[in-house]
């Protein structure tokens, strides 16, 4: 038996409940993983809150697949919680011939927009495509290997969706976040000049990223401008989608602002709803080395034990939108 956590309805942290199940099987193609740790992120707290927009992108997924409505598709409860993970894999299913039982790995689950994850990585083992692991390089701890499968697809596929070019200014918002500091330091290894919202108290935090900090709040736009070396050209929004009319005042085209939340206020712009759904093979893998080789910092916020009040307290502390960093949970 394992432990796992799941939830049976929509709500805030306390719907979240801690199971014991049976140990899963991987079948074709598939490999089993003792969990390590896991983290936290923005899009597992908005997939089991019901956040409407990803409610939305679920029941048009269905509408295209008419044979979910008849049980053949993803199941609408209990679902897992959690995407990234790192851990150590235990065993094999038919198929899987380049990766051996013992090998340590990290890694991150996938699943069509708005339907959230069957099984989830809160659990000490679960069971997941070979292709969605890469090796974790030696010299990354678990708990930081854990933290980069979201935050690092995420921003690959939002650069790819973009088209992001060395000689960019590109502005990202929600810079001291998980994914936003992670996006930062990317793009900056890439070579564009980076613009980072945050809160004034994060100003020195977002600049040691390698961002030029500007601060939240009225009078952004003008700030902005009087920060950017040059015109700016693009804009990322890690936030919640209401920074894309600041791209459009600031004279971008939809072809050059991305968001990772598609609320109205951003589609109604014609912004791309982008992110881990524009990841290719070898994201992942060029992120961890990124990290492992010290060009890339992943900044740890908290780790948290896993035991179900604390995953409660952690997803909560995500909820407050004021996390520098990654938040962990390690499974013994």
């Amino acid at each position: 038996m394992i432990r796992k956590i799941q939830h049976n309805a929509y709500g805030d942290p306390s719907v979240l409940e801690m199971v014991e199940t049976d140990e899963p099987t991987p079948g074709e193609g598939e490999v089993r993983v003792s969990v390590k740790a896991v983290s936290l992120n923005p899009v597992d707290l908005k997939t089991f809150e019901g956040y409407k927009p990803l409610r939305i992108a679920e029941t048009s997924n269905r509408l295209r697949h008419p044979s979910w409505w008849f049980g053949r598709g993803p199941a609408r409860f209990p679902k897992g919680v959690g995407r990234d993970f790192s851990g150590v894999i235990d065993a094999l299913g038919p198929g899987v011939n380049n990766i051996a039982v013992g090998d340590a790995v990290l890694g991150t689950l996938r699943s069509a927009p708005g339907s959230g994850v069957t099984e989830g990585s809160l659990a000490e083992k679960l069971v997941t495509s070979a292709q969605n692991i890469v090796a974790k390089p030696e010299n990354l701890n678990f708990e930081v290997a854990a933290a980069l499968g979201v935050a690092g697809e995420t921003a690959c596929g939002a650069f790819r969706a973009i088209d992001l070019k060395p000689e960019d200014v590109l502005v990202i918002s929600a810079a001291s976040g998980g994914v936003g500091a992670v996006a930062v330091q990317l793009a900056v290894h890439r070579g564009a000049t980076v613009i980072g919202i945050a809160s004034e108290k994060n100003a020195e935090f977002v600049r040691s990223l390698g961002a030029i900090p500007v601060a939240y709040g009225d009078g952004l736009k003008e700030r902005i401008l009087k920060a950017a070396p040059t015109p700016v050209t693009k804009i990322l929004d890690c936030y919640n989608g209401d920074y894309i009319p600041l791209g459009a005042e600031l004279g971008l085209k939809k072809d050059a602002m991305g968001t990772l939340i598609p609320t109205p206020k951003a589609m109604i712009k014609g912004a791309q709803f982008t992110g881990a759904r524009h990841a290719q093979p070898g994201d992942l893998k060029e992120v961890a080395d990124l990290v492992a080789s010290g060009d890339i910092d992943v900044t740890l916020a908290h780790v948290y034990p896993f035991k179900l009040t604390s995953i409660r307290d952690g997803y909560k502390e995500l909820g407050t939108g004021h996390v520098r960093g990654k938040l962990v949970v390690t499974i013994p």
